[in-house]
């Protein structure tokens, strides 16, 4: 038990933050280009589904709608760089 403990441990690892000496320069730009990419990365499958609606006649319309699932996972990750700023729960 003392294995996974230690496996799922988050205290031997530093938040991004500390490598950017905590400058607020470096810390804002991080997180707003991730929100902003992340935010970019959302709106690909609001269009895709939008696409997939109005083309009823488009034979496989579900492997856009898998591909904007995919997309979303994507700009989830840059989402969950802007919570490893501040905490280190890789």
């Amino acid at each position: 038990m003392e294995f996974l403990n230690n496996f799922f441990s988050t205290s031997q690892f530093i938040p991004h933050g500390h490598c950017y000496l905590w400058k607020p320069g470096l810390v804002w730009l991080h997180l707003i280009s991730d929100v902003l990419t992340g935010l970019a990365y959302y709106s690909i499958p609001v269009m895709l589904v939008y696409f997939v609606r109005k083309r009823r006649d488009m034979p496989f319309g579900w492997i856009f709608l898998m591909f904007g699932t995919f997309i979303v996972a994507c700009g989830t990750t840059h989402l969950m760089d802007v919570w490893t700023l501040w905490y280190p729960t890789y």
